[in-house]
């Protein structure tokens, strides 16, 4: 009976041992484990600042029609819009930026100088048709990186039984200093050369004046005038050559312009139901109804919807 408890106290105490011998393992690898993980979702915010400045600067007013571009030329040159991404995510969140917070502290890791740089991307481009070259210019692209420094806590523990005699490991166990972060790629004499670009601007409609109507056909009552300045301009252009904006006229609704040259523009938004009020309007049942109605002073309207019938834009059932 003696040595068989003897015998159990030798296997309590062997337990003992595995299970501190197995806790320097699993406490080790904890360890690591959450600190990069905390590096892996900083280096994500990293790439998000760059990101967010791209996309934010979709939102700003960019040109004038037709072609007065240097809205965007100046807010590209000036480098504003990753000053504000580096301002919104000075503290990783873009959520909630927080003044005087440029050091972030997680559990075991530290993150600082978080800094977005934006400017012209050369290599992005779109060139106008020479048709469209007196409207559009292409302005190319914007390109933005994004840069920071993750690093341990001070209290990170760099050195785990590894020191005097007896020690557990031979050499401290992890020894790397700051991490510089890049958004895109990795970083090369502490320079971030990778970045994400985007090439901006479109014909859309930037402003208040841009997104008025026009209610009648030759521009006398056009409250869009840019619209009608840029519509007139490309099809003159195509019209010098051979005539083919009237052909594309004759081709779609059977009726060019009688006088040559001569360009008539109907714009009705969402605010008409997309109708021509003037002059009753037309009643034709589709939608989408942008033409004046009988009676109107494009005869050449009154001609091509008398052949119409039951075509509409060119389709007939």
């Amino acid at each position: 009976m003696v040595r068989l408890r003897g015998s159990r106290r030798a296997r309590r105490g062997q337990g003992t041992t595995e299970l501190a011998l197995g806790l320097l393992l699993f406490v080790t690898v904890l360890i690591f484990g959450i600190h990069f993980a905390e590096v892996g979702y900083l280096s994500l915010k990293v790439q998000e600042a760059a990101t967010s400045a791209l996309w934010d600067t979709t939102s700003a007013k960019m040109h004038e029609l037709p072609k007065d571009f240097d809205a965007l030329t100046d807010l590209i040159s000036s480098g504003k819009p990753g000053q504000l991404a580096t301002d919104r995510y000075k503290d990783f969140d873009g959520r909630t930026s927080k003044t005087g917070r440029p050091k972030v502290v997680q559990l075991f890791t530290t993150a600082e100088g978080l800094e977005v740089t934006c400017g012209q991307a050369g290599g992005i481009s779109f060139g106008p048709s020479p048709s469209t070259s007196g409207v559009y210019k292409n302005v190319g692209g914007m390109s933005c990186t994004a840069k920071a420094e993750l690093s341990p806590v001070k209290k990170f523990t760099r050195n785990f039984l590894d020191k005097g005699r007896g020690a557990f490991f031979d050499v401290p166990h992890y020894t790397v200093g700051a991490i510089p972060v890049c958004g895109l790629g990795r970083a090369k004499g502490g320079n971030c050369a990778g970045g994400f670009g985007i090439l901006l601007d479109d014909w859309g409609l930037s402003s208040n004046a841009e997104g008025q109507e026009c209610e009648v056909l030759d521009g006398s009552g056009c409250d869009n005038d840019a619209y009608y300045r840029s519509a007139k301009k490309v099809y003159d252009a195509h019209n010098a050559v051979n005539g083919a904006s009237e052909k594309l006229a004759r081709a779609i609704v059977g009726e060019a312009p009688i006088s040559p040259g001569t360009f008539w523009m109907s714009f009705r938004g969402m605010d008409s139901g997309f109708q021509e009020k003037e002059n009753g309007g037309d009643s034709d049942p589709n939608d989408w109804k942008t033409t004046p109605g009988a009676g109107s002073r494009s005869p050449e309207y009154n001609t091509s919807f008398g052949r119409r019938q039951g075509c509409f834009l060119g389709k007939c059932p």
